[in-house]
């Protein structure tokens, strides 16, 4: 796990909108499934922790194996996180936080076998 991706990575959802425009990245295949599951995972956890359903040590842990996830993720670690934000921006624009917890409980198990 690269430490320094961890800032990117945690500030990505309030940069979204102040990040210059980058063309938007391309990730295919087995890498786009790890992409989705990290993003899927970081924010889960992110709305469950603000939600009280679990503990700091719990969101850390969380969002510590999706940036290990993303170890699956070609590119540099600036590479990495614009491909987590545009990933959150997508997931945004195409699902309900309730539409979202239920793909994150159907694919997590999955995820966790593939990924980490």
């Amino acid at each position: 796990m690269k430490i320094r991706f961890l800032a990117p990575a945690a500030l990505a959802l309030g940069l979204s909108a102040t990040l210059p425009a980058h063309a938007d990245l391309v990730i295919q295949g087995r890498a786009a499934q790890a992409l989705q599951c990290s993003a899927l995972l970081y924010m889960v956890s992110d709305e469950l922790y603000s939600a009280g359903y679990i503990s700091k040590g719990d969101l850390d842990w969380a969002q510590s194996a999706a940036v290990v996830m993303l170890d699956h993720v070609p590119g540099t670690d600036e590479q990495k996180a614009q491909a987590m934000v545009q990933r959150f921006q997508k997931i945004f624009a195409t699902r309900s936080l309730p539409d979202l917890m239920k793909e994150f409980d159907k694919t997590a198990p999955w995820c966790k076998k593939n990924f980490l």
